[in-house]
Order: C-alpha cells, then sequence, then structure tokens
C-alpha cells in the first residue's frame, strides 16, 4: 500500500499542481506513511480515530482506483493517449470518496461491535 499511495499522491499533485518537486515528494511520502499505518491498524485489529479511518481508506482506495486505471490502459492499449485521463478525472476521486465512506463505515461497525 505505501508504493501505491505514493505513487498516486506524487502523480496527482505533479499532474495538476506547479508546486515545487520537494514539496510533492515530502507530502507523498506523509500520506503513503499515513496509508502504510492505517493498513497496519486495520490488520492488526486495533482501535482506530474515525478521521484516521476516513483518511487512510481515501487515500488507499484511491490510490488502488488511480495505479489500476491510470496503468491498466497503458498495458491494455499502448496506443492510446487518452487512457490515463481516467484515472487522473474519473477513478481517482470515485476511489477516494469510495474509500473515506468505506473507512466511516468500517469503524462505525467497529464501534457497534465494541458497544455490545
Amino acid at each position: 500500500m505505501f508504493l501505491t499511495v505514493l505513487f498516486f499522491v506524487n502523480t496527482m499533485l505533479t499532474i495538476m499542481t506547479n508546486f515545487p518537486v520537494w514539496v510533492s515528494t515530502t507530502f507523498s511520502l506523509i500520506c503513503a506513511i499515513l496509508g502504510a499505518w492505517f493498513t497496519w491498524k486495520l490488520t492488526s485489529g486495533g482501535k482506530m480515530n474515525t478521521i484516521i479511518a476516513v483518511i487512510g481508506g481515501a487515500l488507499i482506495l484511491g490510490g488502488l482506483f488511480f495505479t489500476a486505471s491510470f496503468l491498466g490502459p497503458m498495458v491494455i492499449a499502448k496506443d492510446t493517449s487518452q487512457g490515463p485521463m481516467i484515472g487522473v478525472f474519473v477513478a481517482a476521486p470515485l476511489g477516494v470518496i469510495l474509500g473515506g465512506i468505506g473507512g466511516y463505515v468500517h469503524i462505525s461497525r467497529q464501534r457497534e461491535e465494541t458497544a455490545d
């Protein structure tokens, strides 16, 4: 997950902003560390804060959607120049939204189980 989130955030910042390279790389590393930490907490079954679950889910699922839809068209149809744009403008925002919702649902279910 670390490399997926790192690739996702760094590519999106490079394409969409005019930040210096060091700012994009630093922010990407922070987001990737957060995504890796969220994955670690998720697999260990530890308790999480709601905002961490939402941000972590958004980063991970957004990164997976972006990576699959950005690199997928380049692998399947090498002559398509607009293929990666699906990843940038459609799949990544959709993955971020669904990941945030998924993180919230996960933390809500976890809290219901501990309340019972």
